[in-house]
């Protein structure tokens, strides 16, 4: 009977250690996706940062934009007019596209920063730490944005000087002071993930050989 009790705690210890292997391996995909999309996400604003550095230029205003206006890729402009007229079929054309690129950047900053807390289930080490604390303010600044944008009318945050950069500076710089802000934010959390990755893997290569055996 008592053979009988143990081995049946073997079974159930072994089939809770496979379900926590396949929870793990779903968690670092999730992780591996969400770290891809942080990449696509950076270009989008590293591009819009080098577009308004060059926005003087005529054929940078010709075939982007001007200074006058943040850039956004044909993509994300649509995802943006989209999620607008969804969320706020009634309102006019410029509050669908104020709450739509808000909301999105909301869920853009909330994916990265779930992805960084996976990968400190992998890696709990101060550098993924303090990645996700900046991506965390990060959050905090959209979070006042899209807040202040439906139910004042405008964003409101550290990125458009509480709302009066366009008065104090004019449109032009308004855009860009944002524009460099976010820019900035997305990169600066990034080196702190790449690192304690690039670390994790050189002195763990088992992990590597581990993670691709189980995938």
């Amino acid at each position: 009977m008592a053979n009988t009790v143990i081995h049946a705690g073997e079974v159930r210890y072994a089939s809770s250690g496979r379900a926590m292997e396949k929870l793990d391996i779903v968690q670092a995909m999730l992780v591996g996706l969400g770290l891809a999309f942080q990449v696509g996400h950076f270009l989008e604003h590293a591009l819009q940062f080098v577009v308004w550095i060059l926005g003087k230029s005529q054929w940078v205003a010709a075939n982007f934009c001007g200074r006058d206006t943040p850039f956004m890729s044909t993509l994300v402009a649509k995802a943006v007019s989209v999620a607008g007229a969804y969320l706020f079929p009634g309102a006019d054309i410029a509050r669908q596209m104020m709450m739509g690129m808000e909301i999105l950047h909301l869920i853009g900053n909330g994916t990265f920063l779930a992805t960084i807390a996976g990968v400190f289930y992998f890696i709990p080490t101060k550098m993924v730490r303090y990645a996700f604390y900046i991506e965390g303010a990060h959050l905090c600044e959209h979070i006042a944005l899209t807040l202040s944008a439906c139910y004042l009318g405008k964003p409101i945050g550290l990125s458009t000087l509480f709302g009066q950069a366009p008065v104090l500076w004019g449109r032009e710089l308004a855009v860009g002071w944002r524009v460099s802000w976010h820019f900035a934010m997305n990169l600066l959390p990034m080196p702190f993930v790449m690192i304690a990755l690039m670390r994790d893997w050189s002195t763990n290569p088992r992990a590597k050989i581990d993670l691709c055996k189980r995938t």
